[in-house]
């Protein structure tokens, strides 16, 4: 079975990296042979979006069939649900720990309700909230259109 890790380095001894599309990279881990390889998510990482989708049909691509890792997203989740990847959460511990506890059946699958909303999904209003307005002074956007009130002003 091919296991991929969410990993902060390239070999069994780093430490497991708690975020997926983010990671710095995955460490692939064949049961069968024992053999461990690297793959590299420097091109998804700095994606401004889709970093998750990516990184998930890139560990597909590598064969993966079980991930390990802290949080996923849902674009990620539904491309490694439709591809078979049985996900399960560990976010602390080395690499070859994470692959233990899975084999000892110490981790909890990565269900619906563990899974990171996007943006936008829990009904907030996202950064800044539109309340104020363009600037210091909280006002608008200075057109002019004033009303002539207050005490005349010299010089206009």
């Amino acid at each position: 079975m091919k296991i991929t890790v969410s990993a902060k380095g390239k070999s069994l001894s780093s430490p497991v990296d708690p975020r997926f599309g983010r990671c710095y990279g995955f460490v692939l881990f064949n049961t069968d042979t024992g053999n461990a390889d690297y793959l590299d998510n420097s091109t998804h990482r700095e994606l401004q979006q889709g970093a998750g989708i990516g990184a998930a049909q890139m560990i597909v691509e590598a064969g993966t069939q079980a991930l390990i890792t802290g949080q996923l997203g849902p674009k990620a989740a539904k491309v490694l649900g439709k591809s078979g990847v049985d996900v399960y959460a560990c976010s602390t511990g080395t690499v070859e720990e994470a692959i233990r506890a899975l084999e000892e059946n110490r981790l909890k699958v990565l269900n619906d309700e563990a899974i990171q909303p996007g943006p936008g999904k829990l009904g907030g209003q996202g950064l800044g909230g539109g309340r104020q307005g363009r600037g210091p002074s909280q006002g608008g956007r200075g057109k002019g259109g004033g009303r002539g009130y207050g005490p005349p002003q010299k010089g206009r």
